[in-house]
């Protein structure tokens, strides 16, 4: 009996550090793409353009590279993901099981995908096919 008792106090401490830190919801941004850092991806696609990193910027609106791509988890169970690159906004909703973040968003058609993402730490990562997405909590 005293273990059981144990145990519980163990699983409601472990719920409210958990509560108190915010779990994983928050505000992502792109740390780095395909093992790159998103600051050298961002220049790389610059010079593609002919163009300075600074006034890439400014055309997209934003003021860092990690704002290339966004997403947020609210508590309530809602998602956005902004890919400022593309000057759009996804809304959906996510899911946590275990260290596993599933987030389902709408297209501009309605049509539904789901992406899984590890959590590591205030750490999303995605790996889909060759690309590896780390997003880093706000």
């Amino acid at each position: 009996m005293k273990r059981m008792i144990t145990i519980a106090l163990i699983a409601l401490m472990t719920a409210v550090l958990l509560t108190a830190c915010g779990g994983p919801a928050g505000k992502y941004v792109v740390k780095s793409i395909s093992d790159k850092d998103v600051d050298e991806v961002f220049n790389e696609q610059a010079e593609a353009l002919e163009k300075s990193a600074d006034e890439l910027l400014k055309e997209m609106n934003i003021e860092k590279a990690e704002e290339l791509i966004t997403i947020e988890l609210k508590s309530d169970g809602t998602a956005i993901m902004d890919a400022n690159m593309f000057s759009t906004t996804y809304e959906g909703t996510w899911k946590q099981d275990g260290d596993t973040i599933a987030i389902t968003i709408k297209d501009a058609s309605g049509e539904s995908s789901t992406s899984e993402f590890t959590l590591k730490g205030n750490e999303l990562i995605s790996e889909e096919g060759e690309q590896k997405y780390v997003f880093v909590k706000k």
